[in-house]
């Protein structure tokens, strides 16, 4: 890895987190989905936007994330590493259940439900933790699992903290025993992309049988996972590590690297364009035919942008300045923090008399821009900045 700091990462997040904040103001519109401020006006298009965008997004995150722990685990060793994890990544998830997931969840269950437990200890025990309840205690359209355990975007957190200490336990274990699994610097080609497409639809395919898109699970209680794209985070997070010690990154042939963006733009076009007319589009699972088609054609196409969007930044988008150093200094915090400022712009804007696209482009640009001031508002303190 270069000594100089890769410009082009910072600033791919910096999307990547606004495109996070866009799906999250879209996910109140969407029909037959859960979220925390729901809207009474729907729209089909907002909820493709979502399946489609969320999950690329997501998966680029992961490989980020995953790209620089092998120099972190190198500089700091074991016990160095940890301990910075636990304050970056475990921190703010405890907190962040605690003082913006539970709230958020009251929140809602005040606003969309009509079954008691208004006083937030009372609902936090018996509602969110389930401690006393039973199924069926209080359900509504969009939300019928008991208990509300759920996590909501602090999941990443989660996985990502879990993750970290499976990969320090592995390279103890690589320490220890004197081990490695390769010295050769492999260039990426053709046919290992080609080879990773094709393990991540079989993968895919196999899970959406019994676990269909949109469908969240506590694996083992507790992990909160949606199992129909969990094969493209976890292997892009493995890609990650892998492209740090190959340093694929920055190796990546530019010519190709245009060439898989093309094919992924092309192929996420044809989504939104022919979801209408093309029932294999976003089909949700099972096993069949379409979700076969569309296991393949998502992981093509969500490999296709991972790379080609990390070529097109490292080549044309490679710089700084005063204003990216800002926004990337926050995207952290805005991925934190944007969930109930989204949901607070929205429940004040409920009454807008406006078509619901303008109004949902009103409150993307609000939940971006608040998003990042009050990131920047609260890291003024040396003891945020030192978590997020």
């Amino acid at each position: 890895m270069e000594r100089n700091r890769l410009y082009y990462l910072d600033n791919l997040k910096i999307l990547l987190a606004i495109s996070i904040v866009t799906v999250h103001v879209a996910l109140a519109y969407a029909p037959d989905i859960w979220w925390f401020f729901k809207d009474e006006t729907e729209n089909t298009s907002l909820f493709v936007y979502y399946q489609l965008i969320n999950p690329i997004a997501m998966t680029l995150f992961f490989l980020l994330a995953a790209y620089f722990l092998p120099y972190s685990f190198d500089r700091k060793g074991i016990s160095k590493f940890l301990k910075e994890r636990f304050k970056r990544i475990g921190l703010p998830f405890l907190l962040g259940v605690f003082l913006v997931i539970i709230p958020l969840h009251f929140f809602y269950h005040v606003q969309f439900r009509n079954c008691g437990y208004e006083n937030i200890w009372d609902y936090t025990v018996t509602i969110f933790f389930g401690i006393g309840g039973e199924q069926g205690i209080c359900q509504d359209r969009w939300l019928t699992v008991w208990p509300d355990l759920k996590v909501a975007h602090f999941w990443f957190l989660q996985h990502l903290l879990i993750y970290a200490v499976f990969y320090a336990f592995f390279r103890y274990i690589q320490q220890k025993y004197s081990f490695s699994l390769t010295q050769k610097k492999l260039s990426p080609k053709s046919n290992h992309i080609l080879f990773l497409i094709g393990l991540l639809s079989i993968l895919t395919f196999i899970l959406r049988i019994w676990y269909p898109l949109d469908y969240w699970d506590g694996f083992l209680g507790a992990i909160q996972i949606e199992y129909a794209n969990w094969p493209k985070y976890f292997i892009f997070f493995l890609v990650g590590l892998i492209a740090f010690r190959m340093n694929w990154l920055q190796k990546f042939p530019t010519r190709s690297g245009f060439q898989w963006l093309l094919c992924g733009v092309i192929l996420l076009v044809c989504s939104f364009v022919f979801d209408d007319y093309f029932s294999v589009v976003l089909t949700p699972g099972g096993f069949n035919l379409a979700s076969m088609i569309w296991s393949v054609w998502d992981c093509t196409m969500t490999t296709s942008l991972c790379i080609g969007l990390i070529v097109l930044f490292r080549e044309t988008l490679n710089g700084t300045g005063r204003l990216i150093r800002w926004l990337s200094a926050n995207t952290y915090g805005v991925y934190i923090f944007h969930v109930p400022i989204v949901a607070i712009i929205q429940f004040l804007l409920i009454q807008l008399p406006v078509p619901i696209f303008v109004k949902v482009s009103i409150e993307m640009i609000l939940g971006i821009l608040f998003s990042f001031a009050f990131s920047f508002a609260i890291r003024q303190s040396r003891w945020v900045r030192k978590v997020i």
